[in-house]
Protein backbone atom coordinates (compact mmCIF):
# COMPACT_ATOMS: atom_id res chain seq x y z
CA UNK A 1 0.00 0.00 0.00
CA UNK A 2 1.71 3.23 -0.85
CA UNK A 3 1.72 3.13 2.68
CA UNK A 4 2.90 5.72 4.99
CA UNK A 5 5.13 6.72 7.74
CA UNK A 6 3.53 9.28 9.98
CA UNK A 7 2.66 12.11 7.57
CA UNK A 8 -0.98 12.10 6.50
CA UNK A 9 -3.12 13.79 3.93
CA UNK A 10 -6.87 13.52 3.72
CA UNK A 11 -8.70 12.14 0.75
CA UNK A 12 -12.48 11.84 0.40
CA UNK A 13 -13.84 8.79 -1.35
CA UNK A 14 -17.27 7.29 -1.73
CA UNK A 15 -17.57 3.92 -0.07
CA UNK A 16 -19.96 1.45 -1.65
CA UNK A 17 -21.15 -1.36 0.57
CA UNK A 18 -23.06 -4.47 -0.39
CA UNK A 19 -25.85 -5.63 1.81
CA UNK A 20 -25.41 -8.75 3.96
CA UNK A 21 -25.83 -12.23 2.65
CA UNK A 22 -26.02 -11.41 -0.55
CA UNK A 23 -25.58 -8.39 -1.25
CA UNK A 24 -28.46 -6.61 -2.00
CA UNK A 25 -28.63 -2.87 -2.26
CA UNK A 26 -25.65 -0.64 -2.77
CA UNK A 27 -25.53 2.04 -0.11
CA UNK A 28 -22.93 4.74 0.00
CA UNK A 29 -21.42 6.96 2.62
CA UNK A 30 -18.85 9.69 2.40
CA UNK A 31 -15.67 8.65 4.12
CA UNK A 32 -12.71 10.88 4.96
CA UNK A 33 -9.66 8.69 5.03
CA UNK A 34 -6.00 9.15 5.81
CA UNK A 35 -3.58 8.50 3.01
CA UNK A 36 0.02 8.01 4.01
CA UNK A 37 3.15 9.49 2.50
CA UNK A 38 6.30 7.58 1.78
CA UNK A 39 9.13 7.58 4.28
CA UNK A 40 11.00 10.35 2.47
CA UNK A 41 7.92 12.60 2.47
CA UNK A 42 7.26 12.30 -1.27
CA UNK A 43 3.79 11.54 -2.68
CA UNK A 44 2.69 7.90 -2.67
CA UNK A 45 4.15 5.94 -5.54
CA UNK A 46 3.74 2.42 -6.72
CA UNK A 47 6.59 0.46 -5.18
CA UNK A 48 7.60 -2.45 -7.32
CA UNK A 49 5.15 -1.56 -10.11
CA UNK A 50 2.80 -4.48 -9.62
CA UNK A 51 0.92 -4.80 -12.87
CA UNK A 52 -0.09 -8.38 -13.49
CA UNK A 53 -1.28 -11.57 -11.91
CA UNK A 54 2.22 -13.03 -11.65
CA UNK A 55 3.46 -10.43 -9.19
CA UNK A 56 0.28 -8.73 -7.90
CA UNK A 57 -0.88 -10.49 -4.72
CA UNK A 58 -4.32 -8.84 -4.88
CA UNK A 59 -4.96 -10.25 -8.35
CA UNK A 60 -3.65 -13.65 -7.25
CA UNK A 61 -5.95 -13.58 -4.23
CA UNK A 62 -9.01 -12.81 -6.36
CA UNK A 63 -8.15 -15.61 -8.78
CA UNK A 64 -7.99 -18.02 -5.84
CA UNK A 65 -11.60 -17.31 -4.82
CA UNK A 66 -14.18 -19.92 -5.67
CA UNK A 67 -16.89 -17.90 -7.38
CA UNK A 68 -17.30 -14.96 -9.70
CA UNK A 69 -19.53 -13.24 -7.15
CA UNK A 70 -16.85 -13.52 -4.45
CA UNK A 71 -14.25 -12.12 -6.83
CA UNK A 72 -16.51 -9.18 -7.64
CA UNK A 73 -17.22 -8.43 -3.97
CA UNK A 74 -13.64 -8.72 -2.74
CA UNK A 75 -12.32 -6.91 -5.80
CA UNK A 76 -14.65 -4.01 -5.06
CA UNK A 77 -13.46 -3.86 -1.46
CA UNK A 78 -9.78 -3.98 -2.44
CA UNK A 79 -10.28 -1.22 -5.01
CA UNK A 80 -11.84 0.90 -2.27
CA UNK A 81 -8.86 0.28 0.03
CA UNK A 82 -6.44 1.16 -2.80
CA UNK A 83 -8.23 4.45 -3.41
CA UNK A 84 -8.37 5.18 0.31
CA UNK A 85 -4.59 5.26 0.42
CA UNK A 86 -4.01 7.21 -2.78
CA UNK A 87 -3.79 4.62 -5.56
CA UNK A 88 -5.98 4.33 -8.62
CA UNK A 89 -7.02 0.71 -8.17
CA UNK A 90 -5.91 -2.64 -6.77
CA UNK A 91 -3.58 -3.28 -9.73
CA UNK A 92 -1.58 -0.13 -9.00
CA UNK A 93 -1.41 -0.54 -5.24
CA UNK A 94 1.95 -1.46 -3.67
CA UNK A 95 0.66 -4.34 -1.59
CA UNK A 96 4.19 -5.53 -0.82
CA UNK A 97 4.58 -2.55 1.51
CA UNK A 98 1.52 -3.48 3.58
CA UNK A 99 2.18 -3.94 7.28
CA UNK A 100 0.10 -4.58 10.39
CA UNK A 101 -0.36 -0.89 11.28
CA UNK A 102 -1.67 -0.16 7.78
CA UNK A 103 -4.34 -2.84 8.14
CA UNK A 104 -5.25 -1.54 11.59
CA UNK A 105 -5.53 2.00 10.20
CA UNK A 106 -7.94 0.86 7.47
CA UNK A 107 -10.03 -1.02 10.04
CA UNK A 108 -10.14 2.07 12.26
CA UNK A 109 -11.21 4.31 9.37
CA UNK A 110 -14.00 1.93 8.45
CA UNK A 111 -15.11 1.79 12.10
CA UNK A 112 -15.09 5.58 12.31
CA UNK A 113 -17.32 5.72 9.22
CA UNK A 114 -19.86 3.54 11.08
CA UNK A 115 -19.50 0.50 8.86
CA UNK A 116 -21.13 -2.65 10.26
CA UNK A 117 -18.76 -5.13 11.96
CA UNK A 118 -19.58 -7.80 9.36
CA UNK A 119 -18.59 -5.41 6.56
CA UNK A 120 -15.35 -4.42 8.29
CA UNK A 121 -14.45 -8.06 8.83
CA UNK A 122 -14.98 -8.73 5.12
CA UNK A 123 -12.44 -6.01 4.34
CA UNK A 124 -10.10 -7.56 6.89
CA UNK A 125 -10.49 -11.01 5.32
CA UNK A 126 -9.61 -9.55 1.91
CA UNK A 127 -6.49 -7.82 3.25
CA UNK A 128 -5.35 -10.99 5.02
CA UNK A 129 -5.88 -12.92 1.80
CA UNK A 130 -3.69 -10.43 -0.08
CA UNK A 131 -1.05 -10.63 2.66
CA UNK A 132 -0.96 -14.42 2.32
CA UNK A 133 -0.39 -14.15 -1.43
CA UNK A 134 2.28 -11.47 -0.91
CA UNK A 135 4.06 -13.76 1.55
CA UNK A 136 3.79 -16.70 -0.84
CA UNK A 137 5.37 -14.53 -3.55
CA UNK A 138 8.14 -13.58 -1.07
CA UNK A 139 7.13 -9.93 -1.29
CA UNK A 140 6.71 -9.62 2.47
CA UNK A 141 8.63 -11.47 5.17
CA UNK A 142 7.19 -14.05 7.53
CA UNK A 143 7.08 -11.73 10.54
CA UNK A 144 5.12 -9.07 8.62
CA UNK A 145 2.65 -11.66 7.39
CA UNK A 146 2.16 -13.18 10.84
CA UNK A 147 1.57 -9.73 12.35
CA UNK A 148 -1.14 -9.00 9.75
CA UNK A 149 -2.65 -12.45 10.23
CA UNK A 150 -3.01 -11.77 13.97
CA UNK A 151 -5.12 -8.61 13.52
CA UNK A 152 -8.35 -9.43 15.31
CA UNK A 153 -11.79 -9.29 13.78
CA UNK A 154 -14.15 -6.54 14.89
CA UNK A 155 -16.69 -7.70 17.43
CA UNK A 156 -20.34 -6.71 17.57
CA UNK A 157 -23.38 -6.86 15.32
CA UNK A 158 -26.10 -4.66 13.88
CA UNK A 159 -29.81 -5.18 13.70
CA UNK A 160 -30.63 -6.34 10.15
CA UNK A 161 -31.89 -3.70 7.78
CA UNK A 162 -34.88 -4.18 5.55
CA UNK A 163 -38.28 -5.72 6.08
CA UNK A 164 -40.45 -8.62 5.06
CA UNK A 165 -43.25 -7.64 2.70
CA UNK A 166 -46.85 -8.19 3.70
CA UNK A 167 -48.97 -10.59 1.65
CA UNK A 168 -51.05 -7.76 0.21
CA UNK A 169 -47.85 -6.09 -1.00
CA UNK A 170 -46.71 -9.22 -2.83
CA UNK A 171 -50.17 -9.52 -4.39
CA UNK A 172 -49.99 -5.89 -5.50
CA UNK A 173 -46.66 -6.53 -7.23
CA UNK A 174 -48.09 -9.54 -9.04
CA UNK A 175 -51.12 -7.46 -10.04
CA UNK A 176 -48.96 -4.83 -11.76
CA UNK A 177 -47.11 -7.56 -13.70
CA UNK A 178 -50.31 -9.33 -14.72
CA UNK A 179 -51.86 -6.07 -15.91
CA UNK A 180 -48.90 -5.65 -18.26
CA UNK A 181 -49.92 -7.52 -21.42
CA UNK A 182 -46.43 -7.39 -22.92
CA UNK A 183 -43.74 -10.06 -22.65
CA UNK A 184 -42.21 -8.06 -19.81
CA UNK A 185 -45.31 -8.66 -17.71
CA UNK A 186 -44.93 -12.43 -17.89
CA UNK A 187 -41.17 -12.29 -17.37
CA UNK A 188 -41.37 -9.94 -14.40
CA UNK A 189 -44.09 -12.02 -12.75
CA UNK A 190 -41.89 -15.12 -13.12
CA UNK A 191 -38.86 -13.32 -11.70
CA UNK A 192 -40.89 -12.06 -8.75
CA UNK A 193 -42.26 -15.57 -8.19
CA UNK A 194 -38.77 -17.08 -8.05
CA UNK A 195 -37.44 -14.33 -5.77
CA UNK A 196 -40.21 -14.48 -3.21
CA UNK A 197 -41.25 -18.13 -3.69
CA UNK A 198 -37.75 -19.63 -3.50
CA UNK A 199 -35.82 -16.94 -1.63
CA UNK A 200 -33.17 -16.67 -4.35
CA UNK A 201 -30.58 -13.92 -4.46
CA UNK A 202 -30.58 -11.57 -7.46
CA UNK A 203 -27.28 -13.02 -8.64
CA UNK A 204 -28.73 -16.52 -8.46
CA UNK A 205 -31.77 -15.55 -10.50
CA UNK A 206 -29.81 -14.01 -13.36
CA UNK A 207 -27.40 -16.98 -13.40
CA UNK A 208 -30.23 -19.48 -14.01
CA UNK A 209 -30.25 -21.30 -17.35
CA UNK A 210 -33.08 -23.20 -18.98
CA UNK A 211 -31.14 -26.35 -18.11
CA UNK A 212 -31.57 -25.47 -14.42
CA UNK A 213 -35.31 -26.13 -14.58
CA UNK A 214 -36.14 -29.60 -13.21
CA UNK A 215 -39.69 -30.17 -14.40
CA UNK A 216 -40.27 -33.58 -12.80
CA UNK A 217 -39.48 -32.16 -9.33
CA UNK A 218 -40.94 -28.68 -9.91
CA UNK A 219 -37.58 -27.29 -8.87
CA UNK A 220 -34.57 -25.23 -9.92
CA UNK A 221 -30.89 -26.12 -9.74
CA UNK A 222 -29.29 -23.03 -8.19
CA UNK A 223 -25.61 -22.08 -8.06
CA UNK A 224 -25.17 -19.98 -4.93
CA UNK A 225 -22.43 -18.22 -3.02
CA UNK A 226 -19.17 -20.06 -2.67
CA UNK A 227 -19.90 -21.95 -5.89
CA UNK A 228 -22.29 -24.21 -3.94
CA UNK A 229 -25.15 -25.85 -5.80
CA UNK A 230 -28.56 -26.53 -4.24
CA UNK A 231 -32.06 -27.50 -5.29
CA UNK A 232 -34.79 -24.88 -4.83
CA UNK A 233 -38.30 -26.33 -4.84
CA UNK A 234 -40.83 -23.97 -6.38
CA UNK A 235 -44.32 -23.45 -4.85
CA UNK A 236 -47.29 -24.16 -7.11
CA UNK A 237 -48.26 -20.56 -7.77
CA UNK A 238 -44.68 -19.54 -8.51
CA UNK A 239 -44.23 -22.55 -10.79
CA UNK A 240 -47.32 -21.62 -12.80
CA UNK A 241 -45.97 -18.11 -13.37
CA UNK A 242 -42.57 -19.48 -14.36
CA UNK A 243 -44.14 -21.93 -16.83
CA UNK A 244 -46.27 -19.20 -18.42
CA UNK A 245 -43.09 -17.21 -19.14
CA UNK A 246 -41.37 -20.28 -20.61
CA UNK A 247 -44.28 -21.62 -22.62
CA UNK A 248 -45.79 -18.38 -23.92
CA UNK A 249 -42.69 -16.26 -24.49
CA UNK A 250 -39.27 -17.73 -23.87
CA UNK A 251 -39.47 -21.23 -25.25
CA UNK A 252 -37.31 -24.16 -24.16
CA UNK A 253 -34.15 -23.43 -26.14
CA UNK A 254 -30.87 -23.44 -24.15
CA UNK A 255 -29.56 -20.24 -22.59
CA UNK A 256 -30.46 -17.81 -19.86
CA UNK A 257 -33.79 -18.53 -18.18
CA UNK A 258 -34.60 -14.84 -17.85
CA UNK A 259 -33.72 -12.74 -20.86
CA UNK A 260 -33.43 -9.08 -21.64
CA UNK A 261 -36.40 -7.53 -23.44
CA UNK A 262 -35.76 -4.42 -25.50
CA UNK A 263 -38.21 -1.76 -26.57
CA UNK A 264 -41.19 -2.77 -28.67
CA UNK A 265 -41.33 -6.14 -26.88
CA UNK A 266 -38.15 -7.42 -28.55
CA UNK A 267 -37.18 -10.53 -26.57
CA UNK A 268 -33.44 -11.15 -26.89
CA UNK A 269 -31.25 -14.09 -25.89
CA UNK A 270 -29.14 -11.82 -23.67
CA UNK A 271 -28.74 -12.65 -20.00
CA UNK A 272 -30.05 -10.06 -17.57
CA UNK A 273 -27.91 -8.35 -14.91
CA UNK A 274 -28.30 -7.91 -11.16
CA UNK A 275 -29.00 -4.24 -11.75
CA UNK A 276 -31.77 -5.07 -14.21
CA UNK A 277 -33.55 -7.03 -11.48
CA UNK A 278 -33.29 -4.01 -9.19
CA UNK A 279 -34.74 -1.76 -11.89
CA UNK A 280 -37.65 -4.14 -12.58
CA UNK A 281 -38.60 -4.38 -8.91
CA UNK A 282 -38.34 -0.64 -8.42
CA UNK A 283 -40.55 -0.01 -11.46
CA UNK A 284 -43.18 -2.49 -10.26
CA UNK A 285 -43.01 -1.10 -6.72
CA UNK A 286 -43.80 2.41 -7.97
CA UNK A 287 -46.62 1.10 -10.17
CA UNK A 288 -48.09 -0.74 -7.17
CA UNK A 289 -47.75 2.32 -4.93
CA UNK A 290 -45.81 0.46 -2.25
CA UNK A 291 -43.32 1.70 0.32
CA UNK A 292 -39.65 1.41 -0.51
CA UNK A 293 -38.10 -2.05 -0.29
CA UNK A 294 -34.86 -3.63 -1.43
CA UNK A 295 -34.64 -6.70 -3.68
CA UNK A 296 -33.11 -8.55 -0.73
CA UNK A 297 -36.33 -7.94 1.20
CA UNK A 298 -38.03 -10.52 -1.03
CA UNK A 299 -35.53 -13.07 0.25
CA UNK A 300 -36.34 -11.88 3.76
CA UNK A 301 -40.05 -12.29 2.96
CA UNK A 302 -39.43 -15.89 1.92
CA UNK A 303 -37.54 -16.69 5.13
CA UNK A 304 -40.15 -15.02 7.34
CA UNK A 305 -42.98 -16.90 5.63
CA UNK A 306 -41.25 -20.26 6.11
CA UNK A 307 -40.52 -19.57 9.77
CA UNK A 308 -44.07 -18.31 10.37
CA UNK A 309 -45.34 -21.56 8.83
CA UNK A 310 -43.47 -23.46 11.52
CA UNK A 311 -40.53 -24.73 9.48
CA UNK A 312 -37.43 -25.40 11.56
CA UNK A 313 -34.41 -23.14 11.24
CA UNK A 314 -32.23 -25.86 9.62
CA UNK A 315 -34.76 -26.37 6.82
CA UNK A 316 -34.84 -22.62 6.19
CA UNK A 317 -31.02 -22.49 6.24
CA UNK A 318 -30.81 -25.16 3.55
CA UNK A 319 -33.53 -23.54 1.45
CA UNK A 320 -31.70 -20.20 1.50
CA UNK A 321 -28.28 -21.67 0.79
CA UNK A 322 -26.67 -20.41 3.98
CA UNK A 323 -23.42 -21.96 5.14
CA UNK A 324 -24.25 -21.28 8.79
CA UNK A 325 -27.48 -21.29 10.78
CA UNK A 326 -26.22 -18.09 12.43
CA UNK A 327 -26.86 -16.24 9.19
CA UNK A 328 -30.36 -17.67 8.94
CA UNK A 329 -31.17 -16.60 12.51
CA UNK A 330 -30.73 -12.97 11.45
CA UNK A 331 -33.87 -13.39 9.33
CA UNK A 332 -35.92 -14.71 12.25
CA UNK A 333 -37.89 -11.74 13.58
CA UNK A 334 -40.45 -13.77 15.52
CA UNK A 335 -38.74 -12.80 18.76
CA UNK A 336 -39.27 -9.14 17.90
CA UNK A 337 -43.01 -9.73 17.60
CA UNK A 338 -43.11 -11.56 20.94
CA UNK A 339 -41.28 -8.66 22.60
CA UNK A 340 -43.68 -6.19 21.02
CA UNK A 341 -46.71 -8.11 22.31
CA UNK A 342 -45.15 -8.48 25.77
CA UNK A 343 -44.51 -4.74 26.03
CA UNK A 344 -48.13 -3.98 25.14
CA UNK A 345 -49.30 -6.12 28.03
CA UNK A 346 -47.38 -4.01 30.52
CA UNK A 347 -49.29 -1.41 32.55
CA UNK A 348 -47.74 1.18 34.84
Amino acid sequence: MGFVSRGYRCKEVTLYEQNNDDAAELSHAKLVVLSEQTLDGSPPQVIGALRNAQDNPAVAYLISLGSKRSRQTMGSFLNIVARMIGFQNLRDCAWESMRRHHVQAVIQMLSDSDRAPATINTYLAALKGVALEAWTMKQIDTDSYQHIKQVRSVRGSRLPNGRALEKHEVRALYFTCENDRSSKGLRDAAILAVLVGCGLRRSEVVALDMECVITRDQALRVLGKGNKERIAYVPDGAWQRLMRWVEEVRGEQPGALFQRIRRFDDVTADRMTDQAIYHILETRRIEAGLEKFAPHDLRRTFASAMLDNGEDIITVKDAMGHASVTTTQKYDRRGDERLKQASRRLEF
